[in-house]
């Protein structure tokens, strides 16, 4: 992996499972990012040879500027994705996090929005457009299109296309300081795939809940409610911080078992969950 950088100001941490064309498509944008004070940690919910290589294919690429990359892997034996995270939250030298799934490739702005907002005690969350099918495997074939997509113009010019392919969250798309400046205290939820915030303020809830076993609830409405409930600050960071979250087959539904654990920390007010990083060894 590439050279550790001296005091990065965040740690992106971008949890993969075996889709590993998404995973070159991130790593490319983020070593296009406006800023470059940040390490990247992927954190694989298995240890899956195309993950493998692609990293390896990566590092010393055309594309790679340096930026250092960690690798964290585990066995595959079920959806262990909050054990990944809190291995990587284990892991980071930064203070200040930034959370991408595998499966959402990000704005070059994406990192620098996210870090206006490194403070502790503070959190900020961004969207993401759901890209629909046939432009999400134009996308896969050909990184030129997110370039493309990353400037105002041609993102408007694609806006029919999008709506004709069935994507959602279209507005998403659009980076504007100004109106997320207009959408800064709207009222948002933590959103797992693209949120951010203070390593310390994450240790003080324990982390992430390993109790979810299953996609869904875990790593979103449970860990916003428990950051909210020590006093975090959730920001809205829409039209800032933006992603484009490529079309995949849902293999899940939404758990009854997550809906229960959420219901019984809240009842029980267990905002410090007992099965967090305390018990993970590296």
């Amino acid at each position: 992996m590439n050279e550790k950088l001296e005091n990065p100001v965040s740690s992106v941490i971008v949890s993969v499972y075996k889709d590993d064309v998404a995973l070159r498509h991130i790593l490319i944008s983020l070593n296009r990012q406006t800023v470059s004070n940040f390490e990247i940690i992927v954190s694989e919910d298995c240890q899956s040879d195309s993950i493998k290589k692609c990293l390896n294919g990566f590092i010393g690429s055309g594309y790679d500027s340096g930026i250092p990359i960690q690798h964290l892997i585990q066995e595959d034996i079920g959806f262990r994705k909050n054990r990944a995270l809190n291995r990587a939250l284990c892991s980071a030298n930064a203070d200040h996090l930034i959370f991408i799934d595998g499966d959402c490739v990000p704005h070059p702005e994406f990192v620098n929005a996210h870090q206006r907002y490194a403070n502790r005690g503070v959190a900020s969350s961004g969207r993401r457009v759901e890209v629909g099918e046939r432009i999400s495997a134009r996308l896969r074939a050909d990184h030129d299109c997110f370039k493309r997509f990353s400037n105002n113009f041609y993102y408007l010019l694609s806006i029919i296309p999008l709506i004709q392919d069935r994507s959602k969250n279209i507005e998403c798309g659009l980076y504007s300081r100004f109106l997320q400046s207009l959408t800064k205290n709207r009222k948002t939820r933590l959103l797992g795939c693209n949120f951010s915030c203070n390593k310390r303020d994450l240790i003080d809830i324990n982390g992430f809940n390993e109790d979810y076993i299953f996609p869904g609830t875990g790593e979103d409405t449970d860990v916003d409610w428990r950051l909210r409930r020590i006093g975090v600050e959730l920001v809205n960071i829409k039209f800032s911080a933006i992603q484009y979250h490529l079309h995949h087959a849902r293999t899940y539904n939404k758990s009854a078992d997550n809906q229960k654990i959420l219901k019984r920390t809240k009842q029980l007010d267990q905002y410090v969950c007992r099965n967090g990083i305390s018990k993970v060894k590296q």
